[in-house]
């Protein structure tokens, strides 16, 4: 009888963007060219001696659901690392181009919409998802430190833990940016991490998501923006979760 090999377990490095991915893998090679980065999809690399997967879901909750559950149907993934920008509901909390690791996501258009208010799903009867650990509407609690360890990384205590908040259409006045913060009290705002954070709670797998900030959310004057500095802050975010590491010169 003929053995196999048992399959590989991945680490899943997710982004929204293929310009996101080059730029946080610019921060642990020589330059992110030698990687194999998908426009959308998902490909096999190698990040400091451990088998990855790089899965470039596209922009919006959407898109990430859709990515994350092939991914997560094809392949053994041990784990998902999500990097991203995001925007910052409090400067002086999360100021432009910090770090942040996402302690708890919402998805804060989910439920009974009321006028100009944000939804409220309190008493929707319609959970996202349920199990041994409760009901999930609008919101999921995270574990960055835990979920880093389990993953075989290291979250720096200079990276800042926070609340977050994903959604379809992002907030484009201040006026709504207060309210949405109000009622769930959230540091960030970005297009994805729920729907990703929900996929791996389906499936049980650990999930960190870690963000650098862009802009203030309602901020649409983007001279004002920080994106250039927001996205070569995903280098030296993800060189970070990886300690006493060297830049990589062999790339997959």
């Amino acid at each position: 009888m003929t053995s196999h090999p048992a399959p590989k377990r991945l680490l899943a490095l997710v982004t929204a963007t293929a310009v996101e991915m080059r730029a946080a893998l610019a921060g642990i090679s020589a330059g992110a060219a030698g990687y194999a980065v998908p426009e959308r999809g998902a490909a096999v690399a190698d990040i400091f001696g451990r088998d990855a997967l790089l899965v470039v879901t596209g922009v919006g909750p959407v898109n990430a659901a859709l990515e994350m559950g092939a991914v997560l149907g094809r392949y053994d993934i041990s784990g998902v690392l999500n990097l991203g920008l995001a925007g910052s509901f409090d400067l002086t909390a999360a100021p432009l181009e910090s770090v942040v690791a996402a302690s708890r996501e919402g998805f804060p258009e989910y439920g009974v919409v009321s006028g100009e208010e944000p939804a409220d799903a309190s008493g929707f009867p319609f959970p996202q998802w349920e199990d041994a650990a409760g009901r999930v509407l609008q919101s999921l609690e995270l574990a960055p430190d835990d979920d880093a360890a389990e993953l075989g990384l290291v979250l720096p205590d200079t990276v800042r833990r926070g609340a977050a908040l994903t959604v379809a259409g992002v907030t484009g006045s201040f006026e709504r940016a207060r309210a949405m913060a109000e009622r769930h009290g959230a540091l960030t705002e970005s297009m994805e991490g729920f729907a990703l954070a929900l996929a791996c709670r389906t499936r049980q797998t650990p999930f960190l998501e870690v963000r650098t900030i862009s802009n203030r959310v309602g901020e649409r004057d983007r001279t004002n923006w920080k994106l250039k500095q927001a996205l070569e802050g995903l280098g030296s975010a993800l060189a970070g979760l990886f300690p006493a590491r060297t830049p990589q010169t062999n790339r997959g």
